[in-house]
């Protein structure tokens, strides 16, 4: 990931994502739902989180669950196509 270039991942486009607080169910992507959509192991899904800070936990009937905004979604889709090259 040496030749990634963090401004794509920082940088949020404004008016698309509610903030957290005040997401609907339609706003958040759970986990297994963001693997599939990103194509992705939900093993590399939690580590380009994990590397990037993107995403946030949310508590379930499961237990802990990682919780994504579609907006953070194609921030993790930019990382995960810039690592692929």
């Amino acid at each position: 990931m040496a030749g990634l270039d963090w401004r794509l991942l920082l940088c949020p486009m404004e008016g698309l994502a509610p903030p957290m607080g005040m997401m609907t169910p339609q706003d958040r992507v759970e986990e297994h739902k963001a693997a599939v959509l990103l194509g992705l192991p939900p093993t590399e899904l939690r580590r380009f989180s994990r590397l990037s800070g993107i995403g946030h936990l949310e508590e379930s009937g499961h237990g802990q669950e990682m919780v994504f905004t579609y907006e953070e979604l194609r921030r993790l889709c930019l990382l995960a196509a810039q690592s692929s090259k």
